[in-house]
């Protein structure tokens, strides 16, 4: 059985490596010139840098048991899961999942806390209602209002943007207006416990170990699938690198959901409609390679957006592992908004790094001054959202999809929600439908 997996992200080297397991060795294509997509990581001038995704929680156990299986377990580093949140120049720090901690963060009054507490005992009530993958009517039902709508209404504006807005900002590189009721109470009852790994050698070590089994073809875009007239095969055209015409029996599309119709023709015209109507964020990571050590803060740093336009998070990246960075140096990375990132996706590097060292500049007084070198990257398609009425749509187009035939299947965090641990769990699946296997 000849097998084409579209992309080289998490998703389509799950897949491939799905099927390897299974006796079929597929051909990976990749537009761009390394794998993983955000779960890749790049060494530079002796740092190890990440080029987005910079943690696996613990409730990842799929990623967490593939790990284990590569035999890269010792890579594994447990970071301290410190968290700051920035007002007024002022650091409010917690240890995610701390309850101690909780009680004296200052950030939120003695009422927000409570409020929070009744917020996450509601969250947790809810049972199987929150699981995104398979929604029910009464899933449905908690996606008829944002996030904002409904902390504004039932709780607080401190509620807002003192805790749902600097989450979706991280996890979801969006903002509140932008996303569910629903997306947001299945994020946040996970909060109450919660470690946070990283791998030492950087986060692209998963990426890298799955390359060096499966034939991936970097540098080369698929530029159109169709059918080839012959009964169940496909006719693949290829440019960059690797241009070619090639025959498959199967294909596996793990590209961005609104780049498939661009490729795969005769879809449906509803169908392809629904593809294009994906919403998804655009994202920029600036890595900055430091002087010298940059230590006494927390792990992840996030911002209130009326006071900082421009950084969504920054991660310092020293508390990573021991040997992310050479000695006597220092990592940071910055992620910026949803807003920044949609203003600069398409200016200058340089104007990038100055839109965000001028903010860490107003934060840590002369931060600039310590960069040794920034590495700026853009991901046009960031992370999916999940406005309200996405999970009705989404149930309807993985149906649609479903309909297309076993000769073809589709992976990715755009069929569900944005997440590392989506995007492995769907290869997976895309890999075990084409074997007959679902």
């Amino acid at each position: 059985m000849r097998v084409a997996i579209i992309g080289a992200g998490i998703a389509g080297l799950a897949a491939g490596y799905r099927l390897r397991q299974n006796g079929v060795h597929p051909v990976i294509f990749e537009k761009a010139s390394f794998e993983g997509g955000r779960m890749g990581s790049e060494r530079i001038k002796g740092f190890i840098v990440d080029r987005g995704a910079y943690t696996i929680p613990e409730s990842h156990r799929y990623f967490l048991n593939l790990i284990q299986e590569l035999g890269l377990s010792d890579a594994l580093v447990e970071t301290p899961g410190t968290a700051s949140t920035f007002v007024g120049g002022e650091a409010h720090k917690m240890k995610i999942g701390s309850p101690k901690d909780f009680l004296k963060y200052k950030l939120l009054n003695f009422k927000s806390k409570k409020d929070l507490v009744k917020l996450f005992l509601y969250a947790q009530s809810l049972g199987r209602r929150l699981d995104l993958q398979s929604p029910t009517p009464k899933t449905l039902a908690l996606e008829n209002e944002t996030v904002s709508d409904y902390l504004l209404r039932d709780y607080n504006v401190h509620m807002l943007e003192k805790i749902a807005y600097p989450i979706f900002a991280d996890l979801f590189l969006g903002v509140p207006e932008d996303n569910s009721k629903a997306a947001f109470l299945a994020t946040i009852r996970n909060l109450t416990r919660f470690k946070i790994f990283t791998l030492n050698p950087g986060m692209g070590l998963v990426a890298e170990k799955l390359r060096e089994m499966l034939d991936v073809r970097e540098n080369t875009p698929v530029l159109s699938v169709r059918r080839d007239g012959k009964a169940g095969t496909y006719r693949l055209e290829t440019g960059g690198s690797h241009p070619a015409s090639l025959g498959f029996d199967k294909i596996i599309f793990c590209i961005p959901l609104p780049r498939i119709p661009d490729v795969l023709e005769e879809l449906p015209q509803s169908l392809r409609k629904d593809l294009k109507g994906v919403l998804y964020t655009p994202s920029i990571v600036v890595a900055m390679g430091l002087m010298r050590p940059f230590t006494g803060h927390s792990f992840m740093n996030t911002f209130l957006r009326h006071e900082i336009r421009t950084l969504a998070t920054v991660v310092l990246d020293h508390h990573k592992g021991p040997d992310r960075i050479p000695r006597g140096k220092g990592l940071a990375t910055a992620i910026l908004t949803k807003d920044a990132a949609t203003r600069l996706f398409k200016k200058s590097d340089n104007d990038v790094v100055e839109a965000v060292s001028s903010e860490l500049d107003a934060l840590w007084p002369c931060f600039s001054g310590r960069i040794l070198f920034a590495r700026v990257y853009r991901w046009p398609f960031g992370a999916v959202q999940l406005p309200p009425g996405a999970l009705a749509r989404q149930l309807k187009m993985r149906k649609a999809l479903d309909a297309l035939g076993a000769s073809v299947a589709f992976a990715g965090d755009g069929l569900y929600r944005a997440s590392m641990e989506v995007s492995l769990r769907t290869g997976y699946k895309a890999a075990d439908r084409v074997l007959g296997k679902g």
